[in-house]
């Protein structure tokens, strides 16, 4: 019987009960993101709060929401923590249970119910997995569009043509990208994959097949998103890369990060060792991990073995079905290399926030304890197994993003009564947007200055601010978190507005925050003039 149709079982059910294990001992999330936007932008999409808010929950405002309605509707909806979660795992769940059939699909002679379970372990334990499963980041939606895509590439090979096997992966890529841009670096990995696998006669409809099904995906997921910011921004991809576009509402600049970027040609080549130790170095929280390290060491190893014992390293078995699955997974080696280290160096020199990795990082966890199968095939395989995984989860250190206890709903916000005709407006880089979804329908909430506003750098949309205040007639209110962000809150009087009463507390089950009255007084205007273009 072919590997596939005995293999989805096991492997569904290791995914499922480490995911929800994962899941229920981090609690609800809680994460920066979530409190800034991810609850934000599709509530205002669906309710047109865009339309008259103006950048409420920062520089994120304009992330594509498509991937966070359902947990958007799900919270509007009162659920509770633990229902939320469960929709939230889904994802992480089909990525590990993509990547352990990957396994087996790649090294199918050593397949055994006790490697599953150390794969799996060793899997969701990693420092991008674990704080990954049931959160609002997407990095799990990316990882499972894409490890689905790398099963059915291997799956395929010599068993479908170049379009049966390219369009769907492709497909698969281009929905992904489309959700998170993060993910256009799997997509060129996936470009390199098709270069590699297979005669070079089919090369060309490898890759239109490969283009044709990743625009598809591409325009599904994004297309409807990327249409409301050209429409309303003039950039598609609304405020990044405007130093290509120039629409008046932003800089003109690509806006990358690039706090955790090498800064040498030795810090590029080592961080796989400066993952090893606790550090900030390629995350906002601290962590560390050893699988970057020990899959490309993996990989390494998976070539050695293969060339000295042949085929039988990942073919030896009784069973022909099997001998042959494995010479197929023996020729994808050289594309499924190609993949790991395209994507790897785009990641390295554009991005090298280790969350991103959450693909890779499950890829890499699977190839090691394959690895150790294979290694260890002919003696001492169920001790190898065992030791093997807990040596790799031992160096793991997991950065804490935050999770509540679980709760019912799971976020709740109440605003003290406001007048019809109030107008809120906020001045912080504190994370707050999930409270403004909640405000009335039919009061704006505007920014004056947060990671993307600021009154000292003109922009149409700054501009714009600044005239809505300015003629503004009914009350003002500040929206703030209770410990005052004292910069931003200096920017206000730019505006000549001014707290002018006691502020009252906001019922937030997610944050500590205030609503306070605004007095008025006549100011300078900053960009009451077009910005120079």
């Amino acid at each position: 019987m072919p590997a596939e149709r005995v293999s989805w079982r096991p492997t569904a059910l290791v995914a499922l009960c480490f995911t929800l294990l994962a899941a229920l001992v981090q609690r609800q999330d809680a994460n920066w993101d979530l409190r800034n936007y991810h609850l934000y932008t599709p509530l205002a999409w669906l309710d047109g709060r865009l339309g008259y808010d103006i950048a409420a929950a920062q520089m994120q405002t304009w992330h594509n929401p498509i991937a966070d309605l359902p947990f958007a509707l799900l919270v509007r909806a009162g659920a509770s923590g633990w229902l939320v979660m469960l929709w939230l795992a889904l994802p992480s769940v089909i990525a590990l249970w993509f990547g352990l059939r990957l396994l087996d699909a790649l090294m199918p002679a050593q397949r055994s119910r006790l490697r599953t379970w150390m794969a799996g372990l060793v899997a969701i334990a990693g420092a991008a997995v674990y704080p990954g499963t049931a959160a609002t980041f997407n990095d799990h939606i990316v990882a499972a569009f894409v490890l689905a895509a790398l099963w059915w590439a291997v799956d395929s090979s010599r068993r479908r043509g170049a379009w049966a096997t390219w369009l769907p992966v492709g497909l698969l890529a281009g929905i992904a990208a489309g959700l998170k841009l993060t993910a256009v670096m799997y997509c060129l990995g996936f470009i390199a994959m098709a270069l590699c696998a297979g005669p070079l006669k089919q090369l060309p409809a490898r890759l239109t097949a490969l283009a044709i099904g990743g625009a598809i995906g591409a325009a599904l997921s994004w297309g409807p998103w990327g249409w409301y910011l050209w429409e309303h921004h003039g950039n598609p991809l609304f405020p990044y890369f405007n130093h290509w576009f120039h629409s008046p509402d932003a800089l003109f600049s690509e806006r990358r990060d690039l706090r955790f970027l090498p800064k040498t040609a030795l810090d590029a080549l080592n961080v796989p060792l400066r993952l090893l130790r606790k550090s900030n170095d390629f995350s906002e929280a601290s962590l560390a991990d050893a699988r970057l390290l020990l899959g490309f060491c993996a990989l390494a190893a998976w070539w050695w073995l293969r060339a000295k014992r042949g085929a039988e390293a990942t073919s030896a078995s009784s069973v022909a079905t099997d001998g042959c699955k494995g010479r197929e997974a023996a020729a994808l080696y050289w594309p499924l290399l190609a993949f790991v280290l395209v994507s790897y160096c785009f990641w390295l020199g554009v991005y090298s926030i280790y969350r991103y990795l959450y693909p890779l990082e499950l890829l890499f966890s699977v190839l090691i304890v394959g690895v150790i199968s294979v290694a260890f095939a002919r003696r001492w395989t169920r001790t190898a197994l065992v030791v093997g995984a807990l040596l790799v989860i031992a160096p793991t250190k997991h950065p804490g993003w935050g999770r509540d206890p679980f709760r019912s709903p799971m976020i709740s916000v109440e605003f003290p009564g406001l007048p019809a005709d109030s107008l809120v407006v906020t001045s912080t880089e504190t994370p707050i947007g999930h409270a403004v979804a909640f405000l009335p329908r039919g009061v704006p909430a505007l920014a004056i200055r947060n990671n993307f506003m600021d009154p000292q750098q003109c922009t149409r949309l700054q501009m714009r601010v600044e005239s809505r205040i300015a003629g503004h007639d009914g009350p003002l209110w500040l929206l703030r978190p209770v410990e005052v962000d004292t910069v931003a809150a200096e920017r206000m009087t730019l505006y000549g507005l001014r707290v002018d009463g006691t502020c009252r507390r906001v019922a937030d089950s997610l944050a500590e925050i205030e609503l306070c009255p605004l007095a008025r007084t006549p100011f300078t205007p900053i960009c009451s003039a077009p910005p120079g273009r």
